[in-house]
Protein backbone atom coordinates (compact mmCIF):
# COMPACT_ATOMS: atom_id res chain seq x y z
CA UNK A 1 0.00 0.00 0.00
CA UNK A 2 0.71 3.71 -0.35
CA UNK A 3 1.02 5.81 2.19
CA UNK A 4 -0.94 9.47 1.67
CA UNK A 5 0.90 12.02 3.42
CA UNK A 6 -0.78 15.15 1.67
CA UNK A 7 -3.26 16.52 4.48
CA UNK A 8 -5.50 17.91 1.53
CA UNK A 9 -5.59 14.59 0.05
CA UNK A 10 -6.02 13.08 3.21
CA UNK A 11 -8.79 15.13 4.51
CA UNK A 12 -10.46 15.06 0.82
CA UNK A 13 -10.48 10.88 1.14
CA UNK A 14 -11.30 10.88 4.68
CA UNK A 15 -14.67 12.79 3.93
CA UNK A 16 -15.10 11.18 1.27
CA UNK A 17 -14.64 7.66 3.25
CA UNK A 18 -17.18 9.22 5.86
CA UNK A 19 -19.98 9.82 2.93
CA UNK A 20 -19.36 6.57 0.90
CA UNK A 21 -19.26 4.08 3.80
CA UNK A 22 -22.76 5.65 5.45
CA UNK A 23 -24.54 3.76 3.07
CA UNK A 24 -22.35 1.02 2.47
CA UNK A 25 -23.14 -2.69 3.78
CA UNK A 26 -21.45 -3.35 7.68
CA UNK A 27 -19.39 -5.65 5.61
CA UNK A 28 -18.17 -2.96 3.27
CA UNK A 29 -17.14 -0.78 6.29
CA UNK A 30 -15.05 -3.53 7.98
CA UNK A 31 -13.68 -4.32 4.99
CA UNK A 32 -12.35 -0.87 4.89
CA UNK A 33 -10.64 -1.18 8.22
CA UNK A 34 -13.19 1.33 10.08
CA UNK A 35 -16.05 -0.76 12.44
CA UNK A 36 -19.64 1.16 12.21
CA UNK A 37 -18.73 2.91 16.02
CA UNK A 38 -15.60 4.96 14.61
CA UNK A 39 -17.68 5.87 11.50
CA UNK A 40 -20.57 7.45 13.57
CA UNK A 41 -17.64 9.54 15.27
CA UNK A 42 -16.07 10.12 11.58
CA UNK A 43 -19.25 11.15 10.04
CA UNK A 44 -19.90 13.40 13.31
CA UNK A 45 -17.09 15.74 13.02
CA UNK A 46 -16.79 19.32 11.75
CA UNK A 47 -14.67 20.10 8.56
CA UNK A 48 -12.34 21.73 11.31
CA UNK A 49 -11.96 18.41 13.10
CA UNK A 50 -11.32 16.53 10.10
CA UNK A 51 -8.75 18.59 9.05
CA UNK A 52 -6.99 18.05 12.16
CA UNK A 53 -7.84 14.51 11.82
CA UNK A 54 -6.21 14.12 8.05
CA UNK A 55 -3.28 16.45 9.62
CA UNK A 56 -2.18 13.52 11.94
CA UNK A 57 0.87 11.37 10.79
CA UNK A 58 -0.41 8.59 13.32
CA UNK A 59 -3.18 7.94 11.07
CA UNK A 60 -2.46 5.65 8.23
CA UNK A 61 -4.16 6.58 5.34
CA UNK A 62 -3.00 4.27 2.28
CA UNK A 63 -4.32 3.48 -1.02
CA UNK A 64 -4.16 0.23 -2.92
CA UNK A 65 -4.35 0.07 -6.66
CA UNK A 66 -5.99 -2.90 -8.17
CA UNK A 67 -2.87 -4.17 -10.93
CA UNK A 68 -5.21 -5.71 -13.66
CA UNK A 69 -7.37 -2.96 -13.66
CA UNK A 70 -4.61 -0.39 -14.15
CA UNK A 71 -3.17 -2.24 -16.30
CA UNK A 72 -6.16 -2.25 -18.17
CA UNK A 73 -7.17 1.43 -17.93
CA UNK A 74 -3.09 2.12 -19.09
CA UNK A 75 -4.08 0.20 -22.27
CA UNK A 76 -7.76 2.19 -22.86
CA UNK A 77 -6.06 5.21 -22.64
CA UNK A 78 -3.09 4.20 -25.14
CA UNK A 79 -5.95 3.37 -27.28
CA UNK A 80 -8.06 6.79 -27.38
CA UNK A 81 -4.55 8.48 -27.60
CA UNK A 82 -3.72 6.61 -30.77
CA UNK A 83 -7.25 6.47 -32.58
CA UNK A 84 -6.81 10.58 -31.75
CA UNK A 85 -3.26 10.68 -33.23
CA UNK A 86 -4.56 9.51 -35.83
CA UNK A 87 -7.34 11.19 -36.38
CA UNK A 88 -5.52 14.31 -36.20
CA UNK A 89 -3.24 12.67 -38.61
CA UNK A 90 -5.77 12.33 -41.67
CA UNK A 91 -7.22 15.87 -40.75
CA UNK A 92 -3.86 17.16 -41.15
CA UNK A 93 -3.12 15.27 -44.64
CA UNK A 94 -6.29 15.90 -46.31
CA UNK A 95 -8.66 13.34 -45.30
CA UNK A 96 -12.35 13.99 -46.21
CA UNK A 97 -14.91 14.41 -44.20
CA UNK A 98 -16.72 11.75 -46.01
CA UNK A 99 -13.40 9.80 -45.11
CA UNK A 100 -13.22 10.91 -41.88
CA UNK A 101 -16.70 9.90 -41.38
CA UNK A 102 -16.45 6.28 -42.98
CA UNK A 103 -13.47 5.89 -40.87
CA UNK A 104 -13.97 7.87 -37.39
CA UNK A 105 -17.85 8.50 -37.60
CA UNK A 106 -17.03 12.31 -37.47
CA UNK A 107 -19.79 14.50 -39.10
CA UNK A 108 -19.02 16.84 -41.56
CA UNK A 109 -19.38 19.90 -39.05
CA UNK A 110 -16.78 18.41 -36.60
CA UNK A 111 -14.13 17.49 -39.13
CA UNK A 112 -14.47 21.03 -40.86
CA UNK A 113 -14.03 22.41 -37.39
CA UNK A 114 -11.01 20.59 -36.76
CA UNK A 115 -9.71 20.95 -39.86
CA UNK A 116 -9.58 24.90 -39.15
CA UNK A 117 -8.44 24.11 -35.80
CA UNK A 118 -5.21 22.59 -37.15
CA UNK A 119 -4.89 24.84 -40.12
CA UNK A 120 -5.34 21.60 -42.53
CA UNK A 121 -6.96 24.09 -45.30
CA UNK A 122 -8.02 21.70 -48.70
CA UNK A 123 -9.36 23.26 -52.06
CA UNK A 124 -13.02 22.84 -52.57
CA UNK A 125 -14.19 21.15 -55.38
CA UNK A 126 -12.63 18.09 -57.43
CA UNK A 127 -9.47 17.36 -56.75
CA UNK A 128 -6.63 16.87 -59.60
CA UNK A 129 -5.40 12.90 -59.90
CA UNK A 130 -1.44 11.90 -61.13
CA UNK A 131 -1.23 9.85 -64.07
CA UNK A 132 -2.36 7.31 -64.61
CA UNK A 133 1.17 4.96 -63.97
CA UNK A 134 1.33 6.60 -60.42
CA UNK A 135 -2.04 5.57 -59.60
CA UNK A 136 -1.72 1.85 -60.99
CA UNK A 137 1.47 2.40 -58.52
CA UNK A 138 -0.66 3.53 -55.36
CA UNK A 139 -3.40 0.90 -55.84
CA UNK A 140 -0.25 -1.72 -56.32
CA UNK A 141 0.50 -0.72 -53.02
CA UNK A 142 -2.70 -0.69 -51.33
CA UNK A 143 -3.20 -3.68 -52.73
CA UNK A 144 -0.16 -5.05 -51.28
CA UNK A 145 -1.13 -3.72 -48.15
CA UNK A 146 -1.87 -6.93 -45.47
CA UNK A 147 -3.68 -4.69 -42.67
CA UNK A 148 -7.14 -5.58 -41.81
CA UNK A 149 -8.26 -2.18 -40.40
CA UNK A 150 -8.92 0.84 -43.25
CA UNK A 151 -7.10 3.28 -40.68
CA UNK A 152 -4.11 1.60 -40.83
CA UNK A 153 -3.95 0.85 -44.06
CA UNK A 154 -4.25 3.98 -45.39
CA UNK A 155 -1.98 5.62 -43.00
CA UNK A 156 0.40 3.05 -44.34
CA UNK A 157 -0.30 4.48 -48.23
CA UNK A 158 0.40 7.71 -47.30
CA UNK A 159 3.67 7.15 -45.51
CA UNK A 160 4.77 5.03 -48.71
CA UNK A 161 3.42 8.12 -50.83
CA UNK A 162 3.36 11.36 -48.69
CA UNK A 163 3.45 14.41 -51.76
CA UNK A 164 -0.51 13.05 -52.12
CA UNK A 165 -3.36 13.72 -50.02
CA UNK A 166 -5.19 11.39 -47.96
CA UNK A 167 -8.30 12.53 -50.71
CA UNK A 168 -6.15 11.84 -53.64
CA UNK A 169 -5.36 8.62 -52.14
CA UNK A 170 -8.78 7.62 -51.86
CA UNK A 171 -9.94 8.92 -55.07
CA UNK A 172 -7.59 6.41 -56.37
CA UNK A 173 -8.59 3.64 -53.83
CA UNK A 174 -11.85 3.88 -55.17
CA UNK A 175 -11.58 4.25 -58.46
CA UNK A 176 -9.55 1.64 -58.63
CA UNK A 177 -11.83 -1.20 -56.63
CA UNK A 178 -15.38 0.47 -58.78
CA UNK A 179 -13.18 -1.47 -61.65
CA UNK A 180 -12.60 -4.98 -60.19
Amino acid sequence: MLPLLDAQVRFVLLNHVAVRLAEAEREEVNAAGIDADQLARLRQLSAVDLNRLAGMRHLTIAVAVDGAGLKAGLRAVALVNEAKALETYFIRHGATWQMMNNLFKLRRKVTLRRRRDYGAWRPSGRIALPDHGTREQIYRVWYGLDEPDPRARYYRLHQAFPQHSLAVLEAIVREFEADR
